[in-house]
């Protein structure tokens, strides 16, 4: 029976890496150590302990080769010609915070980005989406899609700065539905679904018309990011009344400028007033800290349960996870066999492959990122598309459904292989090694030094055996047993014989000469990373 009981003891360094793993990028050994020796409770508040942006102004104006902050201290102009390196900009400026934060943050700020979700744009423009993300990331997820909808990139994305009162457009008020609140639910009819009606669609965009976007120039009181506008000559002032699925509930028409904005809030209370719609966000955390698979038990037992939880806390997101991520059931101890579906069922997305990579194999060469204009463009754009893209991440998601691998049934994160990326994804191996991009083999900052890793990371290096079980315990996140982990021995000691190990170690010690060692370790470092088995988490 799957359970939310509270795990008690300390994690250990395998429930303790599993954790680090799925809840942050910045998995490191010494964390898996300090995280061991506490509780699943200790663990989870501390992962909720945010630390303060590396980078708070933002990106550094690189596209005019200077150090200093350049979106959240002027202007919001674009230069000629420019528009794709400062939308790099502004993605790098996002990894380096990721790199950097030992938080959930940055977990559940790509998870709001998912799942609220904008298509390409060549330019900036996309930064105070971000913001808003990173900014209630842990925090109300009501209040976050309030504020989302009436962010200028949204409103322009799904066309609601075309919704006008004598020509709606019902495109932005169906995707709040459909993708990213309460969802479908089964199909009963002709447009009519489980959780709403056509009729809720034409109703909802009825609120929303007269919101347009504002061209970045009017700012939120509130979070001070940028934010759209309203126009009440173009605002159906009429009531607003909505279908058996809502109760028939009816919204009051607004009665002017400023009002529009308590109808508009009067809709969204509408919509999460409905506990299926804390279950439509339940299921998706699941599935993006736990689990691929849903079925009947876990909906009863798990779901039902956070669902509630979330309902009861008005869409406080922090406590819900809270109770998941301690819960015996995130750790697969909620039956006899704590090694056969949680821990390792999962494909890792290109970003955790990779972000997750640099900070485990210290292999993250600048240190902070973000600071030097004269190493910005080799860095931000040949790291995003010829590493990121190639593996399958681009940061901007082709369909408004978003990545196939956070929503597409029933392979989800399966879906992060096909036959374009799968290559590049297994040559992370030599990305690290060589610091080089899997496409146009461009240099950039992130090497792994793999004698100096393994020196300062582990102990007894030269027990052959001692050696490779530690590593494989940091990487993957099963121990391999018999003839897997007898591969992996022999990758380390080729033609040597343990003894042989020995007295290489122990001669490069001495000498200070590296070469035989460094052989050995560089296969069993290709051999891990390339494995099947460290495409997972």
């Amino acid at each position: 029976m799957a359970s939310l009981e509270t795990r008690q003891g300390a994690l250990g360094e395998r429930l303790a890496a599993h954790l680090l793993r799925r809840a942050t990028y910045h998995v490191t050994p010494e964390r898996m150590v300090e995280f061991a020796n506490m509780t699943a409770i200790q663990a989870v508040q501390k992962l909720f302990d945010v630390p303060p942006y590396v980078h708070p102004e933002g990106p550094i104006d690189w596209v005019n080769g200077e150090n200093t902050p350049w979106l959240t201290t002027g202007p919001y102009e674009m230069n000629p010609g420019s528009a794709g390196r400062q939308r790099t900009a502004v993605w790098f400026w996002l990894i380096n915070e990721m790199l950097q934060d030992t938080s959930i943050r940055h977990k559940l700020t790509i998870f709001w980005h998912s799942i609220f979700v904008t298509e390409i744009d060549n330019d900036w423009r996309i930064f105070d989406l971000v913001r808003l993300f990173q900014l209630f990331a842990l925090g109300n997820i009501k209040d976050l899609a309030y504020k989302v909808t009436l962010d200028s990139k949204m409103q322009r994305y799904l066309n609601n700065n075309t919704n006008k009162k004598n020509s709606p457009n019902e495109n932005y008020a169906r995707e709040f539905f459909e993708l990213f609140t309460i969802l479908k639910g089964e199909q009963r009819g002709d447009g009519d679904y489980t959780n709403y009606t056509e009729h809720d669609i034409q109703e909802a965009a009825r609120v929303l018309t007269g919101f347009r976007d504002s061209n970045f120039a009017n700012k939120d009181p509130e979070t001070g990011l940028a934010t759209g506008t309203a126009g009440y000559g173009n605002h159906d002032p009429g009531n607003k009344t909505f279908s058996a699925a809502f109760d028939y509930h009816q919204i009051l028409g607004a009665f002017n400028k400023q009002d529009m904005y308590r109808e508009f809030k009067d809709f969204v209370d509408m919509i999460f007033n409905k506990e299926e719609t804390a279950r439509s966000f339940v299921r998706r955390l699941y599935r993006f800290f736990v689990s691929d698979r849903l079925n009947e038990e876990i909906e009863n037992d798990i779901i039902t349960p956070l669902a509630h939880q979330l309902y009861q806390d008005n869409y406080e997101i922090q406590p819900t996870i809270e109770t998941l991520l301690t819960s015996v059931h995130f750790y697969d101890e909620d039956d006899n066999n704590s090694n056969n579906e949680i821990i390792g069922g999962k494909i890792k997305s290109p970003l955790e492959l990779y972000l997750t990579s640099i900070n485990l194999f210290n292999a993250n060469q600048l240190g902070v990122l973000n600071e030097d204009a004269d190493n910005y463009y080799k860095t931000a754009r040949w790291f995003i598309d010829n590493n990121l893209f190639p593996m399958g991440f681009d940061f901007y998601p082709r369909s408004v459904e978003g990545y196939p691998g956070f929503y597409k049934a029933p392979g989800y994160s399966k879906s992060w292989f096909d036959q374009a990326n799968i290559a590049p994804r297994y040559k992370l191996s030599y990305t690290l090694l060589e610091g080089k991009t899997v496409k146009s083999n461009r240099t950039i900052p992130f090497k792994a030094e793999v004698v100096s890793f393994f020196r300062d990371t582990f102990v007894n290096h030269e027990y052959a055996d001692e050696l490779v079980q530690q590593f494989l315990q940091l990487a993957l996140p099963e121990l391999p047993t018999g003839e897997r982990y007898e591969y992996f021995r022999q990758k380390l000691l080729g033609q040597l014989s343990p003894i042989n190990w020995m007295f290489e170690w122990q001669g490069y010690l001495a000498s200070g000469d590296d070469t035989a060692v460094r052989v050995a370790l560089t296969d069993l470092f290709e051999a891990v990373v390339a494995s099947p088995e460290y495409q997972t988490f």
